[in-house]
Parts: structure tokens; sequence; C-alpha cells
């Protein structure tokens, strides 16, 4: 029985051995197959090719990118603006416009007022910079009411002033001195305030009151002085604030804005820390101030480039402004066709010109408050002025320039009277005032430029192509006043040489240093 049990026993052994060796065999197996498919992973990894460092970047950066944005959409969506979730639910009011950030923020420009008579002893205007600023001349045996009628005034207005002024002084005596007339106008033509000149240091001034217009004559002897100025823009970028902080009057900014036009147009490209250094002229009657007079030498240094004029009569020119190198800085083209003007700080970003595409016709739209002065953007002749309605582009003119360009200025509130067909025109002369008249809602003017085509010279040349008339109405581009480099509009003038450039420059040494030390 012990054998027996012994051999019973033998084959359990062998069982238990060969499970023993399959075991084994499984767990080698299991051991290796890792390592294998780690080596299939690795070989995988390594056909790939290695990626680039700047690649790497790009991609970081584009996914911190659309984070940022995430995060700045998701703020603006549940927490802010009229899209948010918070202001579900709320009501709001009707606006018309408002879609195009309506006419609110911009205002209006040259409001009417009952009382335009301020305190200052001499300053007729003072406190009327908000309002529309027109010179003229009574030279040629031109009347006041002609010279006020040419810039707007109301028939009623003239007649007031005209019997306001009567008592104190013939107003023919004021037609014969040949003097400066400025005067000061509301939006709608009504006459705020004037000031006659009939000879240096005697004026006639006349200012809009309640009970009617107030008469003062003025004669004290004028003392001139030149100043320099320095002024810095602050975060603001507005010129209007940083001429204020310098102890000076807000009509230099309007002075040193057109001053500069040429290269900068201070509406929309000044930017804070811009520097200005100045000398201008000043004009005292007694011990009062009374007004600025030319500005001699300007210097700007900024974001829109650095540049000086100085301004200098050749031997048998008028006086116009020229660089170091006495190369004239006047352009052909403003860079805009707004005088420049005081808005709210909120609508400074409304500013900008945009361009618009109508029937195929290039615009550029220049958002401005109702009453903004629009000017010529160069010398020309006026060829039209209409009125569409409001099925068309409302009142409008049209100003054919020497070098075969026509400007077309649209949507005004209205032109000047004195602004008719055949009319000559000099650059920055006021022509209207912007509106929205014709097919618009808001506050705006509408700039074209077009070569003089069929249009306007319907008896074209017979034998010219369909292409050549077509080049010859094309549209331009409207932003071409505002353009740089080579593509800039062309100086207008001669520059100075030999003799004449010495002179200039041994004029202008004094002024240079004087710029030089201020800024």
């Amino acid at each position: 029985m012990t054998r027996g049990r012994t051999r019973k026993k033998q084959p359990r052994a062998r069982s238990s051995a060969r499970a023993t060796s399959r075991t084994g065999a499984r767990s080698k197996a299991r051991r290796k197959a890792p390592n294998l498919r780690a080596g299939a992973s690795a070989r995988g990894r390594d056909k790939r090719p290695p990626v680039d460092p700047a690649e790497r970047k790009l991609r970081n950066r584009i996914a911190l990118l659309i984070g940022v944005l995430a995060l700045v959409n998701g703020y603006v969506f549940f927490w802010q603006g009229e899209g948010s979730l918070l202001s579900l639910g709320e009501t709001r009011a009707a606006a018309i416009g408002a879609g195009d950030q309506g006419g609110e923020a911009l205002g209006a420009y040259a409001s009417a007022r009952a009382d335009a008579c301020g305190e200052d002893p001499v300053r007729v205007f003072d406190g009327l910079e908000d309002t529309l600023r027109v010179d003229a001349t009574l030279a040629g045996g031109r009347t006041l009411r002609l010279a006020l009628m040419e810039q707007g005034a109301t028939s009623e207005s003239i007649d007031a002033v005209e019997d306001a002024i009567r008592p104190r002084i013939d107003l023919g005596l004021l037609a014969s001195a040949g003097g400066s007339v400025r005067m000061s106008l509301d939006r709608e033509g009504q006459l705020l305030a004037l000031e006659a000149e009939l000879s240096e240091g005697h004026l006639v001034q006349a200012c809009r009151a309640p009970e009617g217009y107030r008469v003062r004559t003025i004669q004290h002897p004028l003392s001139p002085e030149v100043a320099t100025l320095s002024l810095e823009l602050g975060d603001d970028a507005d010129l209007f604030a940083a001429v204020e902080a310098a102890g000076e009057r807000p009509e230099l900014a309007v002075m040193i804005a057109e001053a500069l036009v040429h290269d900068i147009d201070f509406a929309v490209e000044a930017r804070p820390r811009d520097r200005v250094v100045a000398l201008v002229e000043k004009r005292f009657l007694g011990r009062s101030f009374h007004r600025y007079g030319t500005i001699l030498a300007i210097r700007f240094a900024g974001a829109a480039g650095r540049f000086a004029y100085y301004r200098y009569a050749p031997e048998g020119q008028p006086a116009r402004y020229y660089d170091r190198a006495g190369q004239p800085v006047r352009r052909a083209l403003r860079r805009t066709p707004l005088q420049f003007h005081r808005v709210r700080p909120e609508a400074r970003g409304m500013l900008e010109p945009l361009v618009e595409v109508v029937e195929g016709r290039l615009g550029a739209i220049y958002r401005r408050p109702e009453g903004a002065p629009v000017v010529s953007l160069a010398d020309g002749r006026v060829v039209a002025v209409t009125d569409d309605g409001q099925d068309g582009e409302g009142h409008s003119i049209e100003i054919a320039h020497a070098d075969g360009t026509i400007a077309r200025y649209s949507h005004l509130m209205r032109p000047l009277p004195g602004v008719t067909p055949e009319l000559e025109v000099s650059q920055g002369q006021l022509i209207g005032l912007a509106g929205h008249s014709g097919k618009t809602a808001t506050d705006r003017v509408r700039l074209e430029l077009r070569r003089a085509g069929d249009d306007s010279e319907p008896e074209a040349d017979a034998g010219e192509g369909e292409a050549e008339r077509a080049e010859r109405g094309a549209s331009l581009d409207p932003m071409l006043c505002t353009a740089s480099g080579e593509s800039r509009p062309p100086r207008v003038g001669e520059p100075l040489s030999g003799e004449a450039l010495k002179r200039f420059s041994e004029a202008i040494r004094p002024w240079r240093r004087s710029l030089l030390r201020a800024g």
C-alpha cells in the first residue's frame, strides 16, 4: 500500500510541475509584453519630426490669446454692456440711430444764445470760442452788410446790429476805412458778436444781449509782443485742455491746429505726450490782452512726426510757412475738410474718418456735431450747390480744383449763403456746416474726390475712347488728403533757393534758438 500511494503521488507531482512551468511561461510572456509595447511606442515617437521652438511659442501665444479673449467676452457678456445677462428684462428707451453711436455724444456746435456779451473790457469774443468765427474785410468799398451776408448772417440780425451801430458811428465811414471785420455766429446764422477795425487800436464792437445789441468803441494804443509757449498734451490728447493748462485762451488751440493742418489732423491724430512749441504774437490794447496775432514759428514733436514751420515773406511775395530747408509746407489738399473745433471728450473716438461706398462711389465719412465748420480742402471754384432733399445727399457743394479734381461735400446742414456757383474759394475758407440733410440720420460730412468727368464736361473729345472718359470721371481715394509718404498731396509754392534761402536762414535763426530752448 505504501508503494501504491507513492505511485499515486508521483503523477500529481508531475502535473504540478507542468502547471508551474505553464504559469511561469505565462508570467514571462506578460513581463515581456510591456517591454515590446514600450519599444514599439518609442520607435513610433522617434519617427515624428521634432517641433520647431518658434512654432511651439506661436501655439502657446495663440492659446493664451484665446483664453484672454474668452475671459474678456465672458466679462462683457455676463457683467457689462447692453447685452449682459444682468440687463435682461430691463426696459430701454428707443433711440433713432443708436446703432451708429447716435448724435447724443457728439452734441451740437455753435448753439444759439440770447446773451453773448462777456465782462472783458476789450475782448468781445470772450466766452464765444465754441461758435463760428469768421474773418472778412471791408476793402474795395465793401459794406458791413455785404460782408455779414456773405458769411451767413441772417437779415434780421444784420438789420439789428446796423441799427445799434448807426447812432455811434457812421456806417459809411466804417466801410471807407477798409479794415478787417471779425464776427461770431451761431449755426442758424444769428450774429452773436462782431469787431470792426477803424484804424490801429481803434475798434467798434457789438455783442448780442437780451435787450438787443450792445455797442462800444475802443481806442487804446496797440502794443504787440512775442511770447514763446510750450505745450504738452495730457492723457486725453486734448489740445484745448493743453492750451488752457498753460494759461492761454482757447482760440490759440484753433490757430495751432490750423497752422499744422498739412501734417497732422489734431482731431484724430493727436496723442498723449505730444509737444508743441510756438512763437506767438500777442496784441494788447493798453494793458489788456486783446487777441493773438500771427504764429511766427511752430514746432511739433509727437506720434505723428517731428516738424517745424517758420513764417517768412520772400521779397515781393506774401508770407507763408516754410520748413528749415526753405521748402513750403502747404500741400495741395488740407489733411481734413473740417476746421478744428472743440468736441466732447466722450466723442473723440467717433471722429476718425471712415470709407463708405454708395452706388459704387467712394466717400469718406466724417462724424461731426451739427453746425461744425466745413472748409474747402484746396483753392478752387464752386461748380454746384444742390439740395436733394431727404431722398439723396441733402445739401451739397462741389468745388473744382486747378489740378482737375472735384471735391463734393454732402449731408451739410447748410452751405453759407455766399457760396454760389462760380465763386472762387481759397484753401481753408468756410463753405458750410456739418449736418444730417439727405438720406442719413446722423450728423456727418461725406467727402468725395473724383477727376473731372463727363458730367462736368459734357462735350468730351470725340476721339476720346471709353477708357479715357472713364479715367477722367473716376472716383479718387477720398482718404487721399490723409495719405503718407510719396502718396501725399504735392507741396504748393516754390522752394527758396540761392540768396533768398540765405536771407531766410538768417531771419529764422533766432526763432530756431527760441524753439529749441523752449522744447
